[in-house]
């Protein structure tokens, strides 16, 4: 299982999408920067070219050096594109309370919970005020550390994302989390990966896991450049059933999908729930999108809230009591 960084050649993209005002658009709203910030196409190539690249170089890895690899990308990228950390403007265009509030009735009350892959630690920042313990985490400090308040009720570590067990001990955590996550581990970590979730988790305790979904990708900087299929940093986007295989595979018992109103209804009504009735739903929604043509599904997958089909991979999986 791959992305198709190894296949498409560097220099293939759409005439129309490569360059230009609009381009620089597209990638200031993708990357959530400021509309002040001096962006120019040439930078934006700068990034796409260090992607394509650091991306074909984590595919090609082994399991013994990833953890060294993805250290170093992560840290290459965010240095050598420093705007994606200094233009960021989510004061303006984000909303915490919008954002996370289902977590809190997803997760249940206060607890012990481990995020994968914490970036700013909004979310366990949001947690943390409402009086959950939190664990954050990074494969590197280039971007984690720096963000947390020191009195957040957070505490800070590194992992490698995968062999969380052996950082934790087992049976720890009654919660474990990684949004927009799982889609940047190389593909064949992620069974792996979902096992040691399962080890670190508490006797009946949940892994809340959320992803782009593939029919409404690509989600990476791709999407800048109007093209079908991942091959930057998002090594692999993946569907309802594979997902739920994996973690089935990985030792959890019980799989719910996850629905949350879209944003502008979100705003007046605070509607989500997690159930095995809605996961057969999605499953069923997936397999007739699955059946047409990539650009179609992509297209339907995009606008999936019309019909309760959200353009993410949503999960809550429990662990066996």
């Amino acid at each position: 299982m791959q992305n198709t960084a190894d296949t498409l050649p560097m220099d293939r993209l759409p005439a129309d999408r490569a360059g230009g005002d609009a381009l620089v658009e597209r990638y200031r709203r993708k990357f959530h920067l400021s509309p002040t910030y001096p962006l120019t196409a040439e930078m934006v190539h700068r990034h796409w070219d260090l992607e394509r690249r650091l991306a074909r170089e984590l595919l090609a890895t082994e399991p013994e050096e990833r953890w060294d690899a993805f250290e170093r990308a992560y840290t290459t990228l965010y240095s050598s594109c420093p705007w994606l950390n200094e233009a960021e403007d989510d004061a303006h265009t984000r909303n915490d309370e919008l954002d996370f509030r289902h977590f809190l009735s997803l997760l249940g009350g206060p607890q012990d919970v481990y995020e994968v892959g914490s970036g700013k630690a909004r979310l366990l920042r949001y947690l943390a005020r409402h009086g959950y313990r939190c664990v954050a985490t990074e494969v590197t400090r280039e971007r984690g550390a720096s963000w947390i308040e020191q009195d957040s009720n957070i505490t800070w570590k590194n992992s490698d994302g995968v062999h969380l067990a052996r950082f934790e001990p087992a049976d720890r955590y009654d919660s474990v989390i990684s949004t927009h996550v799982v889609e940047h581990m190389h593909p064949d970590d992620v069974v792996t990966h979902m096992t040691n979730v399962r080890t670190i988790l508490k006797p009946g305790g949940k892994y809340v896991l959320s992803m782009p979904h593939k029919f409404a990708g690509p989600a990476d900087l791709s999407e800048v450049f109007g093209l079908d299929e991942p091959v930057c940093m998002h090594l692999r986007e993946y569907r309802w059933g594979e997902t739920a295989a994996m973690l089935r595979q990985a030792g959890f018992d019980r799989v719910e999908a996850v629905y949350v109103v879209p944003m502008a209804v979100r705003r007046r009504l605070n509607l989500h729930f997690a159930s095995r009735a809605y996961f057969g739903y999605v499953r069923l929604v997936e397999a007739f999108l699955g059946q047409l043509p990539l650009t179609l599904n992509r297209k339907l997958g995009r606008v999936g809230q019309l019909f309760m089909f959200r353009p993410e991979v949503f999960v809550v999986a429990h662990k066996p009591k």
